[in-house]
């Protein structure tokens, strides 16, 4: 083949020189890309980052790695999920917020060395004898300047077992329980009157020491003002009109300034000295229908008592009644069945004093016999025989005293023959 026929299947010297130009710079590439992987220096596959976590400080370390540019914390844990940080440029270090840790939980660190990632994974579990805790880890706040936590002994903790309770706000200010309550020289609770270092989310660690076995730790994280009992309502109030009685009331103090609609209340309405719990009615009232109810005024002669109660307007954890409040008439009402008493008993004594009378008539008649009256021959248009008259009247009248009876009869004179 010549020169000719060659430049003739390439086509013209300008094609050629295109095609050899493209050829060069795919060449060139692959020559750099290949320079560059030479260079770049190998991370080893058992390379180690050495993972450290600190549970007081809830810090996780590792040892840094040259140009590290990217790097991410990664905390698992069983309730809450994963909680991630991403880590600042050449920081080998991350910092989780506060978090209950007596579960274990595990945590991963994934960093970026020389383009490269490399991740370490690390199981956090709880030291000491299994069962050895304290349970029944509880805090409550009450009348808003003081604090309650109790806890029980672990079933698997031994006899010589102390416990300790250790509380750190949010700002990493730790303190200790300044009072302990005791059960057998055992700490099982913690009385507090000053909790002003504490924030809204506060960290909560009860450990424990013995000579015989490891203790486990409980920690918890609790938002105080869930755990706040309130007390209850203040200044309650009540007028009554002819209709209704108006029931007032001024939120209570709490450990913060709260807003009315942070509060529900609960209104225990019964009539006076009845404490059935047919009778009584219980009234949730929120806070901001501003702290107020009208209560339909039964009768005038109907006297009511009312108490309240307070709890926060998320959860329905009450706290104490307050005292009652009486209202209403000073009169009892009288009830149906006292009213029914009251009649039968009236009914009886009307009956028997009416059968007193009547018996008592009928002895009258007995004794004193009516007087016979004598007749009126005029009125009466009859007939009397005035002997027979007299001869009755006085036998019943004389009672057998003889007496002689004088009969006259009246002649008329016959009239003269002329």
């Amino acid at each position: 083949m010549g020169t000719a026929d060659l430049l003739r299947r390439l086509g013209s010297p300008t094609s050629l020189l295109a095609t050899v130009f493209l050829l060069s710079m795919v060449l060139d590439s692959a020559w750099l890309l290949t320079q560059e992987q030479q260079d770049l220096p190998a991370v080893k596959p058992d390379a180690s980052l050495n993972v450290k976590f600190d549970p007081q400080t809830t810090k996780l370390t590792w040892d840094c790695k040259e140009n590290t540019t990217y790097g991410e914390c990664v905390l698992i844990h069983k309730e809450k999920g994963l909680i991630k940080k991403k880590v600042k440029h050449n920081d080998c270090q991350c910092t989780f917020p506060d978090c209950s840790l007596h579960g274990g939980v595990t945590l991963t660190v994934e960093v970026s060395i020389n383009q490269r990632r490399l991740s370490e994974m690390l199981v956090y579990t709880n030291p000491g004898k299994e069962g050895t805790a304290a349970e029944n880890f509880s805090c409550v706040i009450y009348d808003a300047d003081f604090m309650n936590c109790s806890w029980a002994k672990g079933r698997a903790a031994p006899d010589d077992v102390q416990y300790f309770l250790y509380m750190r706000s949010k700002k990493r200010i730790e303190r200790e329980c300044p009072r302990y309550l005791k059960d057998s020289g055992t700490h099982v609770g913690c009385h507090l009157q000053d909790f002003s270092g504490l924030t809204s989310y506060s960290y909560f660690l009860v450990n424990g020491t013995s000579q015989e076995a490891g203790i486990q730790f409980f920690d918890s994280v609790l938002l105080l003002k869930e755990i706040e009992q309130y007390n209850p309502p203040d200044n309650i109030s009540v007028q009554c009109n002819a209709s209704h009685c108006l029931i007032q009331w001024e939120k209570p103090r709490t450990r913060q300034a709260r807003s009315n609609r942070e509060f529900q209340y609960q209104l225990d309405i019964q009539r006076w000295r009845d404490t059935s719990s047919s009778r009584s009615q219980l009234i949730v009232v929120f806070g901001d229908s501003g702290n107020r109810y009208n209560f339909p005024k039964p009768g005038s002669k109907a006297k009511h008592t009312v108490k309240i109660r307070t709890a926060d307007a998320r959860k329905a954890r009450w706290g104490a009644w307050s005292p009652p409040v009486e209202f209403g008439s000073e009169e009892p009402e009288s009830s149906l069945v006292y009213i029914y008493v009251m009649v039968v008993l009236g009914t009886l004594v009307c009956g028997l004093t009416l059968g007193c009378l009547f018996k008592r008539f009928l002895k009258t008649q007995r004794l004193f016999p009516p007087v016979p009256q004598i007749k009126d021959k005029l009125n009466d248009n009859q007939q009397v025989d005035h002997e027979m008259l007299w001869e009755k009247f006085t036998h019943e009248a004389g009672k057998g005293d003889k007496e002689e009876v004088l009969t006259v009869e009246t002649v008329s004179e016959a009239p003269a023959k002329l």
